[in-house]
């Protein structure tokens, strides 16, 4: 796989409306949740493409994505679980 950069790829999804989410479970591992908005039904192709070339099943990059979205929902002031600080293990569970 080539280079992983984490920011164009959140943003590049966002941008076809798919929002990613992390979510802290109760084993301290952070689980990715992805939001598809309305027009996320019309790039549908391209964010299975984009997903699939960049992340597929790799656990590190899965990693990475989950710390970024963590990181970036705690300096927006939101919550990834509570408060308390999260671990950057990520289990990916993507919506269908």
């Amino acid at each position: 796989m080539s280079e992983f950069d984490v920011e164009a790829f959140v943003a590049k999804l966002d941008c076809m409306g798919l929002k990613l989410t992390a979510v802290a479970l109760a084993d301290g591992k952070l689980r990715v949740n992805c939001w598809r908005m309305m027009q996320a039904a019309e790039h549908t192709q391209q964010i299975e493409d984009l997903w699939a070339s960049q992340i597929g099943d790799d656990q590190v990059r899965i990693n990475l994505l989950a710390a970024h979205l963590a990181g970036v929902q705690r300096r927006a002031g939101v919550t990834v679980n509570g408060g308390a600080p999260a671990r950057s293990a990520a289990v990916r569970q993507r919506a269908r």
